[in-house]
């Protein structure tokens, strides 16, 4: 933090005040050691000392002890502190009470994370009196001030305060003075009056909006055909946190009426949220957890499927609630944002026409049904159903790039690839809206079919593909993209101008999320595949990496997750799992477990892609920390997970069918893997991601129905191993002049509307994806391929489960084979 004199002079008054008060009375020590931790209140009666802890919610696993001493002799063993409330501030609160026979003084010691916190400070400790004591945080320029009914917001000013309780009179002290370049958050940490027998406990959320953020230099325009490239890079190896001063540049949405407003930007510029879901342990109850940051530190209601709004952020309901929950923030000026309807478990069709054969969906075929539109997936579950396949997959359902007034620099007019940049997680994808979504999941679940996601949590989009101008070294210029429901979002890279709103460079921010730059690693690339730093800390191919270490990261992702179970989802992919680490992956994976109610859907499963080459020794063989064999079962187990729910995480085989198994032997057991021929990564010209040779086929490569039916039949039929899910990939032939976007009618270079030439796009037409009567292999330019209704295929799948042999009259294609 940069302290300038003035504010030297300002502590050193403050210091002496804070003598004269501790030498005219008797008062608690007021001096924080950390903001992580500080004592709200103390009892010292019958030997017993007793009071309320103020904690910082760092991580999930944490212990909280209060250490006293009779004169200058310390007790080695602590009074544990346990957890009893929690606010949407990250914030919550521990109690303690035991006994202490003629203590003196005490301190709080805060472990979390490896680091050790202490509350009051700097070596001193708190005298105990007889009577009840309460004491209040000396707070410095830019931190947290905590409430149980204020809101999250930020103001670009803040004030310091220094106020002192004393024992004796209940006399306070406070003097305040304006700070500079500095934030002020106050809590969402409401909890609504139970409108449910039973309801469930809110767990705290962190906050949105980083504790502490220190100045930033004067950022100056770049010159001639520069840009703002490398103004985020990493300094060093051992760095690989954002630059915290960087959460000055958050904010950059234009307001209304400014000129490059768009309507679908809403309010913020101003305004931020998301809602959280937790349950109970059976799924049956659950309390929805607003959090939200109001940029000009306005007080927030909030609303609840239209009824009234209040200061609660919290809506407790059970499984008697059958619709949509519409919820909506706004400020004490005007301001509102509406989230997005939320969907709970309970409300998902049941599985009654699923096959038993699947073991509760830990067994069985897997459609990967590569750039359908979800209305198409709907109507197709019905012969999926009746083929005997256990699931679908979708790809990434969350809001991604788009654009309609260029085409790519490898001229593809909205490439596959897009949908791996996501913009937000509102579930708004190039395959159809969020109510397709929910109607597609309940019709494929109503034929017996599963759905599963692809969820792409490890990165955001590419550096310079967001909605500004940017510039390149060549002095060539490009516009912004846009995003497939209009959301804003930004990026550094190329950036060239000031940004109007914050009077300050670019930076990584999405608020539709929300995340800004903190919730991002430094910029730094993949060089090396064997350094373990670069590749779960560095942007792989230029994507802005998240920094899924950090708690507010980690919830937001879990919070995600919740999301697309609540929908109806049975499970994910999680796509690039090999770029955020196992540490990473299962602290994710256990505050799912503890938003869905402390344990795991017993028919959830989930599949990683962790792709293994001249890597495979620190990712999978050599037992080190970065072992998704030999360490990353550990590190769940540390998280809570049982056995049987570590068995329902599979890591996706990319050593299958050439090189497996890689290691030489089977580290974990063939049942925890997911295989598949060949896979949509494949299919790009040059592509290289899985070495198969002649052990596999890629269809639309290889163009041979033959060679690729015998290897999807093996996959089904061989025996060799207890594998437990095995996917086969449903794509579609790239057009014979190279064009790669979905044949969803989406990529139809009529579309295009920009200013280069139209002759150079490469798109793809219209291609129906429901065909109700269609064969397997449909091998024709630009249309879908479906070897998935492919019969010999079909059976082999069939006998692998368990089920009878079927016919193409009962599939309802008659005179396919």
């Amino acid at each position: 933090m940069v302290v300038n004199p003035c504010q030297r002079l300002w502590w050193l008054y403050l210091f002496f005040v804070s003598l004269f008060l501790t030498d005219t009375v008797s008062a608690t020590p007021l001096e924080k050691r950390a903001t992580q931790v500080s004592l709200n209140s103390y009892t010292f009666s019958n030997n017993v000392l007793a009071g309320s802890i103020h904690i910082q919610n760092i991580a999930y696993t944490k212990v909280v002890g209060v250490y006293w001493a009779v004169g200058s002799t310390w007790v080695s063993s602590p009074i544990a502190a346990s957890y009893s409330a929690a606010s949407t501030t990250g914030y919550e609160t521990w109690v303690f009470s035991g006994t202490a026979s003629g203590a003196t003084q005490f301190y709080i010691q805060y472990d979390v994370s490896g680091s050790s916190y202490f509350d009051p400070g700097n070596y001193v400790n708190y005298q105990i009196t007889s009577v009840a004591t309460s004491t209040t945080a000396a707070t410095s320029t830019t931190q947290v001030s905590t409430s149980t009914s204020a809101t999250t917001s930020v103001s670009r000013t803040s004030t310091t305060t220094v106020a002192t309780t004393l024992t004796s009179t209940s006399t306070s002290t406070s003097v305040s003075q304006a700070s500079t370049t500095t934030l002020s958050s106050t809590a969402t940490g409401t909890v609504s009056p139970s409108t449910v027998t039973g309801a469930v406990s809110p767990s705290s959320l962190p906050p949105i909006i980083p504790i502490s953020i220190p100045s930033e230099g004067l950022a100056i325009a770049p010159t001639g055909c520069g840009n703002w490239n490398g103004g985020d890079s990493c300094t060093s190896d051992a760095q690989s946190s954002f630059a915290a001063s960087a959460e000055n540049r958050r904010w950059q949405t234009p307001p209304q009426g400014a000129a490059d407003y768009s309507a679908s930007f809403g309010n913020y510029r101003d305004l931020v949220g998301y809602a959280d879901i937790q349950y109970n342990s059976d799924r049956t109850k659950a309390v929805v957890v607003v959090n939200a940051a109001s940029r000009t530190l306005e007080a927030l209601t909030y609303s609840f499927n239209g009824a009234a709004a209040t200061a609660s952020n919290t809506f407790q309901l059970n499984n008697g609630f059958s619709s949509t929950l519409a919820i909506t923030i706004s400020t004490s000026s005007g301001k509102s944002l509406t989230l997005d309807p939320l969907n709970f478990i309970w409300q998902n069709t049941a599985l009654t026409a699923a096959q038993s054969a699947f073991n509760n969906g830990q067994k069985g075929g897997i459609v990967e049904l590569f750039g359908w539109p979800y209305n198409d997936v709907a109507k197709e579950c019905a012969f999926l159903g009746k083929a005997g396949y256990m699931g679908v997959k979708v790809w990434p359902s969350s809001e991604s790039v788009w654009g309609s007034n260029y085409y790519e620099t490898d001229k593809q007019f909205r490439p596959w690839y897009l949908v791996y940049q996501p913009v937000s997680y509102r579930l708004y994808s190039r395959s159809g809206t969020r109510a397709e979504l929910r109607a597609m999941i309940q019709a494929c679940r109503a034929a017996g079919v599963r759905v599963y996601a692809d969820a792409v949590v490890n990165h955001m989009v590419g550096q310079g593909t967001d909605i500004q101008n940017h510039r390149n070294t060549d002095c060539s210029l490009y516009s912004g993209h846009n995003a497939t429901v209009g959301s804003p979002y930004y990026t550094s890279g190329n950036t060239y101008l000031i940004n109007p709103q914050t009077g300050t460079r670019p930076t990584h921010e999405f608020p539709a999320v929300p995340y800004g730059p903190t919730d991002f690693h430094c910029e730094r690339s993949i060089s090396s595949w064997t350094d373990m730093n670069q590749v779960t800390k560095g942007y792989l191919v230029g994507l802005l990496d998240l920094n899924t270490e950090k708690p507010y990261t980690q919830d937001r992702i879990a919070t995600y997750i919740v999301d697309l179970l609540s929908i109806g989802f049975s499970g994910i992919r999680v796509d690039a799992a090999k770029h955020i680490g196992p540490q990473s992956m299962a602290a994710i994976f256990a505050i799912v477990k503890k938003k869905l109610g402390g344990n795991m859907p017993a028919d959830w499963i989930t599949w990683l892609e962790v792709i293994l080459g001249g890597e495979a020794a620190p990712l999978a063989c050599d037992g080190s920390a970065s072992s998704w064999y030999t360490n990353f079962d550990n590190v769940l187990s540390s998280n809570g997970f049982t056995a049987s729910e570590i068995s329902q995480i599979k890591i996706w085989s990319s050593d299958y069918p050439k090189e497996m198994p890689i290691c030489g032997s089977w580290i974990i057991p063939p049942s925890r893997f997911a295989i598949q021929n060949d896979d949509h990564d494949q299919q790009n010209p040059g592509s290289s991601s899985r070495d198969m040779q002649s052990y596999g086929s890629v269809l639309i490569k290889d163009k041979d129905v033959a060679k690729h039916r015998g290897f999807e039949v093996n996959l089904f039929s061989r025996t060799d191993n207890d594998w437990h899910i095995k996917l086969i990939l449903s794509s579609y032939m790239f057009t014979d002049a190279g064009g790669n976007g979905f044949p969803d009618g989406l990529s139809d270079c009529s579309l295009y509307t920009g200013a280069e030439a139209a002759r150079a796009c490469l798109g793809v037409p219209l291609d129906t994806a429901y065909v109700a009567s269609a064969c397997g292999y449909t091998m024709v330019s630009g249309k879908y391929t479906r070897p998935h209704r492919d019969l010999s295929i079909i059976n082999a799948m069939r006998a692998w489960v368990g089920l009878g042999s079927t016919t193409a009259a009962a599939l309802g294609i008659s005179g396919c084979s």
